[in-house]
């Protein structure tokens, strides 16, 4: 073999080691500009996506702010509307206390009625009718004991705790700084009561007239009940 041609395949070797090298750089580089420009891509995508998810959460929060006013006007309205309708303790007393009545089964129109019925002045008179009637407790001997006023229009009766004697035994009378409950019964059925220490005190309508009622305790195991007549 000449040296002419070994210097030939040497130089044409060489020249397809060079091509064959810049075939890779090239390969190498449009390989990582591909993955480049893959996760650029990528990149962009998840960041648009978050601005997008950001956006949205701060959409709500603005509309939910706006809703937030709308309500707090409407409570503040609500407010002042109610500020009108109770002027002062009293009434906001006597609401207080028809929301528990209400609560305990009163019921609503019964309490209306009876509201609607008194007039601005009640001519009450002057004489009271007391009586006296047992507070009857779970070991009393007796198992009812009342109290009737105006021919039977209305009759009370009443419950209590007994007292405890040294021994902790109970006794047959009931225990004055106990609560106690008296029934107000009326005719037809109908039944008022009203619970608490002594005194109590209690008003029936009926029949277009008030009936004032005071409970106070009386000798051992009973208590007397007065009752002032008022025309509403």
């Amino acid at each position: 073999m000449s040296l002419g041609l070994v210097q030939r395949k040497e130089r044409q070797k060489r020249r397809n080691q060079r091509i064959w090298g810049i075939a890779k750089f090239v390969l190498i580089v449009g390989l990582c500009s591909g993955v480049g420009y893959y996760a650029y891509d990528m990149g962009l995508s998840v960041a648009q996506q978050e601005a997008t998810r950001w956006k949205t959460l701060h959409d709500n929060k603005v509309a939910e702010n706006e809703q937030l006013k709308v309500e707090l006007g409407q409570d503040k309205a609500t407010v002042d509307q109610l500020s009108q309708l109770l002027p002062n303790e009293e009434i906001r007393s006597l609401l207080a206390t028809v929301t528990k009545r209400a609560n305990e089964g009163v019921d609503i129109n019964r309490m209306e009625t009876i509201i609607g019925g008194i007039s601005k002045d009640a001519s009450c008179s002057s004489e009271t009718d007391t009586r006296r009637f047992m507070i009857i407790t779970p070991v009393s001997a007796d198992e009812i004991s009342t109290a009737s006023f105006y021919r039977g229009l209305i009759t009370l009766a009443g419950t209590g705790s007994p007292t405890l004697n040294e021994n902790g035994a109970p006794e047959a009378w009931f225990d004055v700084t106990k609560e106690i409950t008296v029934s107000f019964m009326l005719p037809g059925g109908d039944t008022q009561e009203v619970s608490g220490t002594l005194p109590l005190y209690h008003s029936v309508i009926t029949g277009g007239n008030e009936y004032r009622f005071s409970i106070t305790a009386g000798r051992t195991s009973f208590v007397d009940a007065s009752v002032q007549l008022c025309e509403l």
